[in-house]
């Protein structure tokens, strides 16, 4: 049989944007690089993911749950979301769950996104918010870090300027950086900003966080109904691999939200594995003091190898690598490969002078360190 002519070109009929848009590369997986290079034990720490292997119980939780999947899960999350509201000290009308943070970023964009609107970005930044904003035909305004931080004052600026401005992207901590937002400043920063202008503040990493002056976007419900925030599990709770998220806010923006996303989005597996660990609290426990005590272990060695290493409140580090080195990300990304070390060069932040390493156990830490110091030699 001949196959019929093809007479268009699908990118012509694709939605405006999406043909140039580029996909998402995820940390490169454990399993590619055992088999390229031919090893047992591979670290990685390109994903800012949980070191530690799930607690049994859960296991037996969800073979327990597997007999109930011939059901829809609930829709609405409804015994999740009544633990987590407690746990956050939130009502339970200031909740809605998703597949993943990313799918409430997604959900954000689809509600208050326009073609022709701007949304404002920070750079570098995870992609997330410039693909959602972009998908919906929306203008991005993307404005450069200042000395690592989130620039509010840039970004109200650029608010002044542009009349079309109708969201803010924020993350705290902000990734690949690990700096936070303090509350003095988002409220100073709200007070100027355009009553118009949604906040959406992402707080995937907000429980590896001692700062206390960091911002929360629990601080904001019922007093500034601009704000909504992002959690997720997939980080403290290390639940990445079963794509488990919420939203944070206005009980109104929760309403839109509920009418748009996917009927089951949350599957069953992930309900239950989520409202397990919270339930188990050690777990995150553990792993949020592991992160505390590595991240300031692991900037100062790096730091003494003459690397410059922004402080950070997430489970992750940003390093810079100096320019006598004659290296860049990828370069260092490559040349840890073979070691069985997974990092994220900074080309993925579309700044290729730098690398971000996630948190790993110490005994993992210290395997990196040797290793960098040979490739480095």
């Amino acid at each position: 049989m001949v196959a019929m002519e093809q007479l268009f070109d699908f990118k012509d009929l694709a939605r405006e944007n999406v043909a140039d848009m580029l996909p998402y590369i995820p940390g490169k997986p454990i399993l590619e690089v055992q088999e390229a290079y031919g090893l047992g034990k591979v670290i990685k720490l390109s994903s800012n993911e949980c070191p530690f292997d799930l607690p049994s119980g859960l296991g037996q939780a969800l073979a327990k749950a597997v007999t109930t999947g011939n059901r829809y899960p609930d829709a609405l999350c409804r015994r999740l979301r009544a633990k987590t509201a407690i746990k956050l000290g939130v009502g339970e009308e200031n909740l809605i769950f998703a597949n993943g943070a990313e799918e409430g970023i997604r959900l954000i964009a689809q509600i208050f996104l326009n073609h022709g609107d701007t949304a404002i970005i920070p750079t570098p930044i995870f992609d997330a918010y410039s693909v959602a904003t972009r998908l919906m035909g929306a203008t991005e305004i993307c404005l450069p870090l200042n000395n690592y931080r989130i620039d509010l004052d840039a970004v109200l600026e650029a608010c002044d300027k542009n009349s079309g401005v109708k969201l803010v992207w924020l993350c705290s901590p902000s990734n690949p950086t690990g700096d936070i937002l303090k509350k003095r400043e988002l409220d100073a920063f709200l007070a100027r900003l355009p009553q118009n202008i949604i906040v959406v503040l992402d707080e995937a990493y907000a429980e590896f966080v001692t700062d206390d002056q960091a911002v929360r976007t629990e601080d904001y419900l019922g007093k500034d109904p601009r704000v909504m925030g992002l959690r997720t599990f997939s980080k403290a709770y290390g639940l990445a691999g079963f794509r488990i998220g919420y939203l944070v806010a206005d009980p109104g923006v929760i309403e839109l939200v509920n009418n748009v996303k996917l009927p089951f989005n949350v599957n069953t597996q992930a309900l239950v594995a989520a409202e397990y660990m919270l339930d188990e609290q050690t777990f995150a426990a553990n792993h949020v003091a592991l992160v505390v005590k590595e991240r300031e272990f692991m900037r100062t060695e790096l730091c003494k190898r003459g690397f410059e290493v922004p402080e950070s409140q997430g489970n992750f580090l940003f390093v810079k690598i100096p320019e006598d080195l004659n290296k860049n990300g990828q370069d260092i990304f490559k040349l840890l490969l073979p070691k069985g070390l997974i990092v994220r060069p900074g080309t993925a932040f579309g700044v290729s002078q730098y690398f971000r390493m996630s948190l790993g156990t110490r005994e993992d830490n210290l395997l990196f360190l040797a290793a960098f110091d040979r490739v480095l030699a």
